[in-house]
């Protein structure tokens, strides 16, 4: 069993081809801007189109596929240019001379119209093609597709998989870890919109944050996560008789995380963080999702044979409450229910974890208790992720300030001290000095704080002023 990954813009992924060639059979990346506009906000490196012949060759050394995408949704009033298209075709020439070996195409009338102008290489039609119908299969097909890529949505429709590459006789591509709400009613837009990223202004309507239109359901409907139609990696053994091909969505993520995604799918075994390998910036939402849960409770197996009947059901909500923990940055006001739950869930995480991986659990734990005022019980947790992580950044001044809500002030000036050797020019710590210093009488260290304070501001500008809000 073989993946695709795709290019994050860091050279050094190139690195994980040779590790791991036995498991890649593609590689893909995308046109440059100059030519198109692509399916991600990612800003292009300067040297990006000196690169891709590099990345060509890689490829062909290792006996990879090279996959160009052509994935923008809309190509504005250029794109049936004569012009426009020809350059394309040129650019596309030039690359299929140095051995690319694929394209990946949403606009099908560049599929039908490269399909003729270029021979000797692969047509795959694009995810972003939205194909979730046999009809619209076959269209395909006849338009000169050679692997078809289906939509997400019906990633958990077994039968209706099957019956698409029965009545087509094509190879077929499934993306395995996009993380995409399933029938977001925002998916056109949104990636209209990253089509067309670089050529727009950035001032935005109020309230809308580009990338994460989906967070608004989720602020709603927390349960809807569990019903992205990713596909785990102990479910492959599903698909393995009837797909071709598996894509692994990973070109906004860095390099060292494609690589814990990809092991696990090849190693078809994950018991972490389920958000570590979905690619998705609206599932920011989430801080945690307790994966090793999910698969305990056969969560796979009832999600490809759900009803929908969520009034009744209940499932997915069990889940939420044994399983996830919500960033709470997104929620509008302190959630008391959501602090006990994150406690509960992380818990249940330091059981199953080694050593090594318990620092962060013990890190979202103290800052549990200290939002619930258990500042104590935060003041333990924080110490044993120091033990595990003494160079921690902010963790002295976390400690300063649950030894200030206890009125511990000389034990919470000793905490900003050290943290202020860190970073020395963090306006926070000079504000919180001045607040301790009020309290144990030494007013003449107040006024020096406050003016530290107004100098570091000064010299940090936007960004201190942010950091204080």
């Amino acid at each position: 069993m073989k993946f695709s990954i795709g290019y994050n813009y860091d050279i050094k992924l190139l690195d994980l081809l040779d590790i791991y060639k036995k498991h890649i059979e593609a590689f893909y990346f995308p046109i440059p801007v100059q030519y198109l506009g692509s399916g991600r906000i990612i800003l292009e490196p300067h040297d990006y189109i000196q690169e891709i012949p590099r990345i060509v060759a890689k490829c062909n050394s290792l006996n990879i596929t090279s996959q160009l995408l052509l994935n923008a949704t809309c190509e504005g009033n250029s794109g049936l240019n004569r012009n426009f298209f020809e350059g394309l075709v040129d650019y596309i020439k030039k690359l299929r001379d140095m051995g690319l070996g694929s394209i990946v195409i949403t606009n099908p009338v560049y599929i039908k119209m490269i399909k003729t102008k270029i021979s000797g290489i692969r047509i795959e039609s694009s995810v972003n093609c939205y194909t979730k119908t046999v009809e619209h299969a076959l269209y395909l097909k006849d338009l000169g597709v050679d692997v078809l890529t289906i939509d997400r949505d019906i990633n958990r429709d077994i039968p209706l998989i099957k019956e698409i590459k029965k009545s087509t006789n094509l190879k077929i591509r499934l993306m395995l870890n996009e993380g995409c709400l399933r029938n977001c009613p925002f998916r056109v837009m949104h990636y209209n919109y990253l089509s067309h990223h670089s050529n727009l202004s950035r001032r935005l309507i109020d309230g809308v944050v580009p990338d994460r239109f989906c967070i608004e359901i989720y602020l709603k409907n927390q349960e809807k996560v569990f019903s992205i139609p990713f596909i785990p990696p102990d479910a492959l053994k599903y698909y393995e008789s009837f797909i071709d091909y598996y894509k692994l969505s990973t070109r906004v993520i860095p390099t060292n995380q494609i690589e814990l995604c990809l092991k696990a799918y090849i190693n078809q075994r994950f018991n972490g963080n389920l958000l570590e390998i979905l690619d998705s910036p609206g599932l920011a939402y989430f801080e945690y999702i307790d994966y090793r849960i999910l698969s305990k409770g056969n969560y796979f197996k009832k999600m490809i044979d759900c009803a929908d009947d969520c009034n009744s059901c209940g499932y997915c909500n069990r889940l939420l409450k044994k399983a996830t923990v919500v960033n709470r940055n997104f929620l509008k006001k302190k959630d008391k229910k959501c602090e006990i739950r994150a406690i509960r869930v992380y818990k249940n995480v330091l059981k199953a974890s080694s050593n090594k991986n318990k620092g962060f659990v013990y890190e979202k734990l103290s800052k549990a208790y200290f939002n619930l005022s258990q500042y104590k019980e935060a003041i333990k947790q924080a110490y044993r992720f120091m033990a595990l992580n003494h160079k921690a950044s902010g963790l002295h001044f976390f400690l300063g300030l649950c030894y200030e809500r206890i009125a511990k002030y000389k034990k919470a000036v000793e905490e900003f001290k050290k943290e202020e050797k860190i970073n020395p020019e963090d306006a926070r710590i000079a504000l919180s000095l001045a607040r301790c210093y009020r309290k144990i009488g030494r007013k003449e260290l107040v006024n020096k704080e406050i003016e530290n304070c107004i100098r570091k501001i000064k010299n940090g500008t936007a960004e201190s002023l942010e950091r204080l809000k």
